[in-house]
């Protein structure tokens, strides 16, 4: 099979289990504005929020390295499952502990556990369905995305519509769904035949992938900065009725977030292809050509249409969150960008430069935050998550070079650029 049929059908795969999950998660907004308040929506939001931050802390990101050492033909993937395994397991022991400091605030007291539930279930979502694609086991993991789905939606309704339970039922649906879900991937792709006992594990596998994964920790911490520092500082300034209306501001963003995570997703098994090689320099320009290209197409579109679909997706008191949501698509598309001069690094084994471009992009974020949300609010908060990531692509784009260049038409980057932030100026005229 060619590299772009390759491609072509991991993209079809992960997106029949991916986009239903993410997508229905979206038409779910006019849902979930109905039946919870702002203060309700802000709080589940803030919790969730937190629960990403911890994840790459307690899991140390191992099933990241699960994904990226399974697809090494030459590895042993016993020891690779089993690492990431033994590490999530250990990383789960300490949120039980870790996780009881949250009963001294007095917002998430009775969140404590549902947190906990929370995290555990969707640590090991993650680790059975990355080790899934690292097998390339695409039809299971998308099978499985499936499954989240439904589970999810129905657990939706019964938890808040007719037990009325509100945030912790909100959580709970996460819950069950990454439960069943990552049940169904670990017998149907039979895991248990790749687990082998602790002391079985070798240490040299162990230091392998914690070398590749723990340069990703904070990145990913960085990451999380990046998307979720402004709600923190904008509930300190302006309370979480606030963080409620921004948080749905993101939703509209999200659309265009959703593809390009599935994109990338499979772009990550085919990018490590004879990496490298001159073969793979052009692969690598053709496909960022056609995503660059698309990314733009889709962004322009979702921005003009931002306040007709806040119109039909947000309730009466979230209507305003549409004034934020042309910048924060703005935002997502340089985030895309970035991800894809990223997987340059995961493919090299190269990580620590995810770190420190990360970092950089994550400090400007805070400190624009800072400057920018005491004053202008969640306007502040858009613009100062826009600029970061503008940052994070020009960053990468330029140091990976050093590992792995390939062609870029520069003059169509320019142009596409000044053609969105054109609309961007003119709707934001509009509603000043």
């Amino acid at each position: 099979m060619g590299k772009y049929q390759r491609l072509g059908k991991n993209v079809a795969l992960l997106t029949l289990g991916n986009f239903a999950s993410k997508i229905l998660s979206f038409l779910l907004v006019p849902f979930y504005t109905a039946v919870l308040s702002t203060a309700e929506y802000g709080t589940a939001d803030m919790l969730t929020t937190t629960v990403n931050l911890v994840m790459p802390i307690f899991t140390l990101l191992v099933y990241e390295a699960v994904m990226r050492y399974a697809l090494d033909q030459e590895s042993d993937k016993r020891q690779v499952f089993s690492v990431g395994v033994y590490v999530t397991a250990v990383g789960s022991l300490c949120v039980i502990c870790g996780g009881l400091i949250l009963r001294s605030f007095e917002t998430f007291k009775p969140y404590v556990w549902l947190f906990i539930l929370y995290y555990i279930s969707l640590a090991l979502y993650n680790l059975v369905l990355q080790f899934a694609k690292g097998i390339e086991k695409v039809g299971v993991f998308s099978l499985a995305g499936i499954i989240n789905t439904f589970v999810y939606i129905m657990c939706n309704i019964i938890f808040l519509i007719v037990f009325k339970w509100g945030v912790k039922g909100y959580l709970l649906a996460f819950v069950v769904g990454h439960t069943v879900a990552a049940i169904y991937c670990f017998l149907s792709a039979k895991m248990y035949n790749y687990i082998i006992g602790l002391c079985s594990v070798k240490m040299e596998s162990l230091k392998a992938m914690l070398r590749y994964a723990c340069p990703m920790i904070p990145n990913s911490i960085s990451w999380w900065i990046s998307n979720s520092s402004d709600k923190y500082i904008l509930t300190l300034y302006h309370g979480v009725t606030a963080n409620g209306i921004y948080s749905v501001a993101y939703k509209i963003p999200s659309i265009l977030t959703i593809v390009i995570n599935i994109f990338i997703s499979a772009w990550q098994i085919s990018a490590v292809d004879n990496f490298g090689s001159e073969e793979s320099k052009r692969f690598h320009a053709d496909i960022y050509s056609k995503y660059e290209g698309l990314l733009y197409i889709g962004a322009i579109f979702l921005i003009g249409a931002s306040k007709i679909l806040a119109r039909y997706l947000f309730s009466n008191e979230f209507y305003l969150a549409w004034m934020y949501t042309p910048v924060l698509i703005a935002a997502s598309l340089f985030s895309s960008l970035a991800a894809f001069y990223g997987s340059v690094y995961t493919s090299a084994k190269k990580t620590s430069m995810l770190m420190i471009s990360t970092i950089i992009s994550a400090v400007v974020n805070i400190i624009l935050n800072f400057a920018f949300i005491p004053s202008y609010g969640a306007m502040g908060a858009a613009i100062a998550t826009m600029i970061s990531y503008v940052v994070l692509w020009v960053i990468r784009a330029i140091h990976s070079r050093k590992l792995f260049s390939f062609a870029v038409n520069v003059k169509k980057e320019i142009l596409l650029f000044f053609i969105m932030m054109a609309e961007i100026i003119l709707l934001c005229l509009d509603y000043n």
